[in-house]
């Protein structure tokens, strides 16, 4: 067990997505389905806006992809820190507020509850839950090198191939896992000289110091055999979501050290312990 984990699991994190995809389903091209789906999930997700722009469709062997309108219902809470999109083969939850993954699967059960109560009978095909995480430290390295406080030497291992009076300006890498059983993990992460991850356009972000950052992207998925049919149940899902849960969680944990680890607890309590709000700009390593 990892000292500090929860505080720095939590604040580290900048958006999660977790998504659902299913077969197509004609009934979520219709407005009264998307209003439907929207009645049921307002008092989380007040806020309704159409989707808006095209997607590229795939038109067979040989021929260009289709363009195609958006079509679907972006659902917002009134703050904009996390939001449900619908479409007709795909249900997906964003939060820049992490909290938990309760939070998460609460979120997908009412959504999923919503599309059951609407009579769509689609099948599951894929779940996916991905977190995008920020490593900010007072007074941040300029030389990649210097992350080795923070961040594992396993992921900052080629860094020592050239000689150490030589500056080093960034390293990157991804990496893929077999989670067995058709799930998956893919691993991004890089060390940045400025700026900030790609997040969500329609939510809001954390306040943050701008600066050096290490940047993780944890991309875990389950896919659904094409032998039997699994209709949508949310069961099902929030249980594909936990499973997966568990080797980001671990593999966010190994990228770290025990100095990130104490930072964080620190910079995540204010006088005698007690949390503070996490919409302080201190509410992570800054």
């Amino acid at each position: 067990m990892y000292p500090n984990a929860e505080a720095a699991g939590t604040a580290a994190v900048v958006a999660v997505i977790a998504e659902v995809r299913f077969t197509d389903a004609p009934r979520l091209r219709q407005q009264e389905t998307l209003d439907a789906v929207a009645i049921a999930v307002e008092g989380r997700f007040p806020v309704t806006e159409p989707l808006t722009g095209v997607n590229l469709a795939p038109a067979g062997p040989g021929l260009p992809p289709r363009v195609e309108p958006r079509q679907g219902v972006l659902l917002r809470n009134a703050e904009a820190t996390e939001s449900l999109t619908l479409t007709a083969t795909s249900l997906s939850y964003e939060t820049t507020n992490y909290t938990g993954l309760d939070a998460i699967q609460t979120a997908i059960t009412a959504g999923c509850d919503a599309l059951v109560d609407a009579n769509v009978a689609s099948g599951l095909q894929r779940v996916g839950l991905r977190y995008i995480d920020e490593i900010r430290v007072p007074q941040p390295p300029t030389d990649a090198r210097g992350w080795s406080t923070w961040i594992d030497g396993s992921l900052l291992g080629p860094l020592a191939i050239a000689p150490d009076q030589v500056p080093s300006r960034g390293i990157q890498g991804v990496a893929a896992f077999d989670l067995g059983g058709r799930a998956g993990l893919n691993v991004q992460y890089a060390a940045f000289a400025n700026g900030s991850a790609t997040l969500p356009q329609h939510l809001r972000r954390r306040p943050f110091q701008a600066g050096p950052f290490f940047g993780l992207d944890l991309d875990g998925f389950y896919e659904v055999g094409n032998e039997e049919f699994v209709r949508l149940d949310a069961g099902i899902i929030t249980d594909i979501l936990a499973k997966l849960h568990a080797p980001i969680s671990s593999a966010f944990q190994r990228a770290i050290t025990d100095d990130a680890r104490a930072l964080y607890a620190a910079v995540s309590a204010g006088p005698n312990g007690a949390t503070r709000h996490r919409d302080d700009p201190l509410s992570g390593p800054s």
